[in-house]
């Protein structure tokens, strides 16, 4: 289906960026990953990626879930809309880079 076509299309997005990360198998239209610059212990890494999921509501970029993997709090996209196009990811992933590295600078 188109949903996990996009799905497939963020997974590679995220591959391709050096401060994202997947960080679980991509499950039909969910894709679960974090911002990762680097030389972060896991609670910078968790406070870093609440920071950017909250940044992201309240500049109206997105409603991204969460989810936590064992003590690893990380994004997740359940990709549902009909209306989401491939842009739509692409946007998300240069506001997540942008967002991220404000946040890293900031601490």
């Amino acid at each position: 289906s188109k949903n996990i076509h996009q799905a497939h299309y963020l997974g590679r997005r995220i591959d391709e960026h050096p401060h994202l990360e997947l960080v679980a198998p991509i499950g039909l239209d969910i894709v679960c990953f974090r911002y990762n610059p680097g030389n972060r212990s896991l609670t910078e890494l968790n406070n870093v990626n609440k920071e950017i999921k909250l940044q992201l509501e309240e500049q109206g970029i997105a409603a991204p879930g969460y989810t936590t993997l064992g003590e690893m709090y990380c994004l997740r996209i359940a990709i549902a809309n009909h209306r989401s196009q491939l842009a739509d990811f692409d946007a998300l992933i240069s506001a997540i880079e942008e967002l991220g590295h404000k946040v890293v600078a900031s601490q």
